[in-house]
């Protein structure tokens, strides 16, 4: 187990593995955990859960890509914990080995094929940024400091990647393949990966610890193909309120299997679904014509 906290607060000495690995008192629930309660099952959480199940069966580790990278890149502003390996892939032994002992020195390895493509990334992201309504602030803004508090009987923690220094602004910086135009990634990434739990967990935790009464919450949204176009997406007041009750219903279960130690799965319901307003569209348009005799 990595470093531990013994009491809320906002710490800026939580290296990322040591959060991943859950640092608080007790087992905390974050916004990863909590969209995986709402869109799958208590189980599932229990069992992505580094301070609950024993024997994960993923490993966050091997998850490093080109979007990682760039995120590394552009929040801290240090190419030296970058290591580019000289190799085509990570099949071989070799290469292998290498990228696990950087990643046990914290570093961020990379293959030689891509570096140039995180770099352009970053290039790109940070003269855009600069650019915006939001340029200055990000870059002042300090980076990577873990938000750890207890309420309603609970743990929770989050992580922005970016906040300004009286936290009037927090900023997530998010890659994407294929558009980072708002009105697609909002459709197409937004509620899917839970990212309207995360801003809601984020601005929950700033309120909480007492850090700013008003604070507001932007997503960088960065396409990871050249040209490298970024947006700016941030959650109206009714997104937020629905974020919320999302987030406080999670909390909910989550405290309720906490106290009973029970991490039930999907329900033996039958759910009986109802066809999307899609499904219902064009589904004959192009099937041929019969005559109603020829009708079996």
């Amino acid at each position: 187990m990595g470093k531990q906290v013994s009491k809320p607060g906002v710490y800026r000495d939580i290296a990322m593995a040591d959060y991943v690995a859950d640092p608080a008192p007790e087992p905390s629930l974050n916004a990863s955990c909590a969209t995986t309660i709402l869109t799958q099952s208590p189980r599932h959480a229990w069992a992505q859960h580094p301070r609950l199940n024993p024997q994960p069966d993923h490993d966050e580790s091997s998850r490093l890509d080109l979007g990682t990278i760039a995120h590394g890149l552009l929040l801290e502003g240090d190419e030296s914990k970058v290591v580019v390996i000289a190799a085509d892939d990570w099949r071989k032994k070799e290469a292998k080995e290498l990228r696990d002992a950087a990643r046990a020195d914290g570093k961020l390895p990379i293959l030689t094929k891509d570096y140039d493509g995180a770099h352009a990334m970053v290039i790109a992201a940070r003269k855009a940024i600069a650019e915006t309504e939001i340029g200055a602030d990000f870059a002042a803004a300090v980076p990577e400091q873990t938000l750890i508090w207890e309420e309603e009987g609970i743990w929770l923690r989050c992580r922005p990647d970016k906040a300004t220094k009286d936290w009037r602004a927090v900023f997530d910086y998010k890659t994407c393949v294929g558009s980072a135009h708002p009105q697609v990634w909002s459709k197409s990434a937004l509620i899917r990966y839970g990212y309207d739990l995360q801003a809601a967990i984020n601005l929950r935790g700033v309120e909480k610890l007492g850090k700013a009464r008003r604070t507001t919450f932007v997503f960088v949204v960065q396409e990871i193909e050249a040209p490298y176009a970024v947006s700016l997406v941030s959650l109206t007041p009714r997104w937020l309120d629905l974020a919320e009750a999302k987030l406080k219903r999670a909390m909910s279960i989550w405290k309720g299997c906490i106290r009973t130690n029970e991490w039930p799965g999907y329900t033996g319901q039958i759910a009986y679904m109802e066809p999307p307003a899609y499904a219902e569209v064009g589904w004959d348009e192009y099937l041929p014509q019969i005559d109603a005799e020829d009708l079996i």
